[in-house]
């Protein structure tokens, strides 16, 4: 269902699932059209009570994602990685953090990296900032399993038609949300200098690192909630400085 369909339908008053299921008759269409409203209709309540994320996920456009996440965001695990280069093949995960309901989680290369395929197990919906195209391949590739097996949204493509173009650190200057001064100016660049760093024994370069990390998913959360806002959505209203704190080590 386009826009012109939508404002079709609230101007004939209907502006819920059950307005059209109740007043079927008064549709404003008729025949194969609006047998396959119905049927459509019938899926996405079925799917909603079943809590069926995946279905809703593969179902809408990513310019209609954000009605996903204005739903689900409570249940949502944000995520994000490092890397020690860009290739699939010759590269490899060095952190991941997570943001999983309040609690920030962290995992790093040769101590516990693998227990972050134990979140994506409890969680329901994955968020990521450009993940579809570089994190969840990557997590795919170096835990050696042919599918993440969550429903995954890329909040950099939902944001973008929401007016947010760009990579994360410039959304979040136009959004005037502002990370800590001290990893304020880690790039992806120096992630992997710091990586190395920490693999010839600098605790502090790890920290850098894993702060880095953290922050990007602390970012991608606070981007989340500008965009839910725009759509007129509200989420929690934690003080940014407060989420930015849980990333500091």
């Amino acid at each position: 269902m386009g826009p012109k369909t939508e404002s079709q339908l609230k101007g004939n008053g209907f502006h819920t699932w059950e307005d059209c299921l109740q007043r079927h008759s008064d549709l404003p269409f008729n025949g194969k059209r609006k047998e396959r409203f119905l049927y459509h209709l019938f899926e996405s309540c079925t799917a909603l009570d079943d809590n069926n994320i995946s279905y809703f996920v593969s179902t809408y456009p990513t310019k209609e994602q954000w009605r996903i996440l204005a739903k689900y965001h409570g249940e949502a695990t944000y995520f994000d990685i490092e890397t020690t280069g860009l290739s699939l093949y010759d590269n490899h995960i060095s952190v991941i953090a997570a943001y999983h309901r309040g609690k920030l989680y962290r995992f790093s290369f040769r101590d516990n990296l693998d227990d972050f395929l134990m979140l994506v197990d409890e969680s329901d919906l994955l968020v990521s900032f450009n993940g579809s195209c570089f994190d969840i391949p990557f997590i795919e590739r170096s835990f050696n399993i042919p599918s993440i097996n969550c429903p995954h949204i890329d909040l950099r493509w939902v944001a973008y038609h929401h007016g947010f173009s760009g990579g994360l650190k410039r959304i979040e200057k136009s959004l005037n949300i502002k990370r800590p001064g001290m990893i304020d100016d880690v790039d992806g660049l120096e992630a992997v200098i710091l990586f190395y760093r920490w693999q010839n024994g600098d605790h502090s370069a790890w920290k850098r690192l894993m702060s880095y990390c953290s922050a990007d998913v602390i970012a991608t959360y606070l981007v989340l909630r500008q965009v839910l806002r725009r759509a007129g959505v509200t989420m929690a209203d934690v003080e940014a400085n407060e989420l930015f704190k849980k990333a500091l080590l």
